[in-house]
């Protein structure tokens, strides 16, 4: 039987992520033209702000947020028969949150994003080849110094503020399968079924 939900949609959500011990989302981002992309990322912090995960700049999608800060997400739990799609605002937070941020990370995190930060002056703009060999070569120099403990200059945090949610549940050969959307209201939310 589908749960009855209410509230405020990233609670929900939260729960719904902490249940699954699974915290990764598809997140799509449109360039100035229109041109989507979307990748897997994984999410540090769900709460009443929304959704944050971390990211070097430039990338793709720091550069398409600049230029269009309208974006989506996709939660997906086949196991538990549950996805959640966000639409909303995505913006890139200030140095000194992502600073903060960046302690709490896996070391192979914090590694990876100092890597990518001495390989950024030869790809620029993001995206372009490297040299066979180049990343691992900058992850080992990386994990050997001890500056890559703090945050890289490159390093930021991206916030999603969803403006609607919709929660999707799936049926069974008893009861069918259910949706249920959340918009924001002001400084609340309104939530309504609609079709699955």
């Amino acid at each position: 039987m589908p749960e009855e939900l209410s509230g405020d949609p990233l609670a929900v959500l939260a729960r719904w992520a902490e249940e699954a011990q699974q915290r990764t989302m598809t997140f799509a981002t449109a360039d100035a033209d229109g041109v989507p992309h979307a990748r897997i990322v994984l999410v540090t912090r769900i709460d009443a702000d929304g959704v944050r995960f971390h990211s070097s700049t430039p990338t793709t999608k720091t550069r398409d947020i600049a230029a269009n800060p309208r974006a989506a997400a996709v939660f997906h739990w086949p196991a538990a028969a549950r996805q959640v799609v966000l639409e909303g605002r995505a913006e890139e937070l200030d140095a000194a949150t992502s600073r903060a941020a960046y302690r709490t990370q896996a070391r192979e995190l914090q590694v990876l994003a100092w890597a990518y930060e001495a390989l950024l002056p030869q790809t620029r703009p993001p995206d372009h080849a490297v040299p066979p060999g180049a990343v691992e070569r900058a992850f080992d120099a990386a994990a050997a110094d001890p500056a890559s403990r703090e945050a890289p200059p490159s390093w930021t945090t991206i916030l999603l503020q969803p403006e609607r949610v919709d929660f999707w549940q799936g049926g069974t050969e008893t009861s069918p399968s259910s949706k249920t959307r959340f918009v924001r209201d002001g400084e609340g939310w309104r939530h309504f079924p609609v079709l699955p």
